[in-house]
């Protein structure tokens, strides 16, 4: 009795019956590099190594049983991460240059220092990249914007104290508090200003910090607030997502007297964020999309010709880019990973997966629950805790 097998690759076929010696056929018909003998075929495919398994006709069926169950067993199917497979492609216009993922959609809206940049998966919009320069008005009381709303009905309805009248009220002056408000907010601006119609804001509803960072972006100095945050959202159709956010918030003035009509404005809007539970999975090829956008010499000048000063400070805005690059890095760096670890492990208890990791490879899978009971092999070994915090490479289906 001879057992043969064929290594190089992963296991695809084991022990049918067409696979087996036996007739006519001629060993020196093998040409690729094999094994010969139960013990080296015993221990190759335990290492993951086999690729087809030849067995001989004669075989004693008690001694080559096992083999042939092990063979089966370590025919593992993988299926890659979606994530994996997605590229970065070139993206321009006359405003900017970036390298988005492909086949996710750009959207932009506004105008000058108040544009805005979203690109998103049109599979789960959860999946994207926002960017808007500067939001204003956002008013610091209601009594503020009561004086706004009387004024505009005194005015006959003049249309530069309705601006000021439908703002939303940002009581606290926090980044955390605008990220609460932001549907709000983003609801305001497409009411309000005509040029946004070509963009769909995302939606952040229910937001929830669950971690804050300092930011290095470009209006921190002159800023009441200027934070990375880490957290949970419910966007489109319910679906829930996770991220990073940024954002600073300017204070405009105050008034010397009486009810406070003055108002905030914000920089530095930026968030990257994805389906619950895979930001691991998206965030470098979100911060490498990110950290690409370019805006060009002519819109740059542009923008700055029709600003003032602070608007001056914004726009060094390729180089806001890269501090807003440098802080979402810092902010992942030093998250707390124990999250991480906590949030994983529920996850896979709902959706039903066991993690485990290629030992040649040390890529990670997601395998179907009860997958380590059942595999007898050497290659595939449950993850530690520390594990939880890297990218998968993809799943292990039954």
């Amino acid at each position: 009795m001879i057992v043969y097998m064929i290594h190089g690759g992963k296991l695809v076929e084991a022990c049918l019956p067409e696979l087996r010696l036996g007739g006519g056929f001629m060993l020196d018909k093998i040409v690729e590099k094999k094994v010969i003998g139960i013990k080296q075929c015993l221990k190759f495919i335990k290492l993951g190594k086999g690729k087809v398994l030849y067995v001989a006709n004669d075989a004693d069926a008690r001694l080559i049983s096992p083999l042939i169950e092990l063979a089966k067993k370590e025919n593992i199917k993988i299926v890659e991460n979606e994530v994996n497979k997605l590229t970065l492609e070139d993206f321009s216009n006359s405003a900017f240059s970036m390298k988005k993922p492909n086949g996710w959609t750009v959207e932009t809206g506004g105008i000058d220092i108040f544009y805005t940049i979203r690109v998103y998966d049109p599979q789960n919009t959860n999946n994207q990249i926002y960017l808007m320069l500067k939001m204003q008005p956002l008013l610091k009381t209601e009594a503020g914007k009561r004086s706004w709303q009387n004024y505009y009905n005194m005015s006959g309805n003049n249309s530069q104290y309705k601006l000021f009248a439908d703002a939303v009220v940002l009581a606290n002056p926090t980044t955390e508090e605008f990220y609460k408000k932001f549907d709000e907010i983003a609801a305001y601006a497409s009411a309000i200003e005509p040029s946004f119609s070509t963009i769909k804001f995302p939606k952040f509803s229910n937001f929830t910090k669950q971690e804050e960072f300092e930011s290095t972006a470009s209006m921190k100095s002159v800023a009441l607030d200027s934070k990375v945050l880490r957290g949970t959202f419910t966007g489109d159709n319910s679906k829930q997502g996770e991220g990073l956010f940024m954002a600073s918030i300017v204070n405009f003035g105050n008034n010397l007297g009486g009810v406070d009509t003055s108002y905030y404005m914000v920089y530095d809007i930026m968030a990257i964020t994805s389906e619950k539970d895979k930001f691991i999975d998206y965030k470098e090829i979100l911060l490498e999309s990110i950290n690409s956008i370019k805006f060009s010499d002519s819109y740059v000048k542009q923008t700055i010709d029709n600003g003032n000063a602070q608007t001056k400070q914004a726009l060094a805005l390729n180089a806001s880019i890269q501090r807003a690059f440098d802080s979402y890095m810092s902010a992942w760096e030093n998250r707390s990973k124990s999250y991480d670890i906590m949030s994983q492990k529920q996850s896979d208890a709902i959706l039903g997966y066991e993690r485990v990791y290629d030992t040649e490879t040390n890529d990670i899978y997601k395998a179907y629950n009860g997958f380590t009971d059942e595999y007898d092999g050497e290659r595939y070994k449950s993850i530690t805790d520390n594990m939880y915090t890297e990218k998968t490479s993809g799943y292990i289906e039954k």
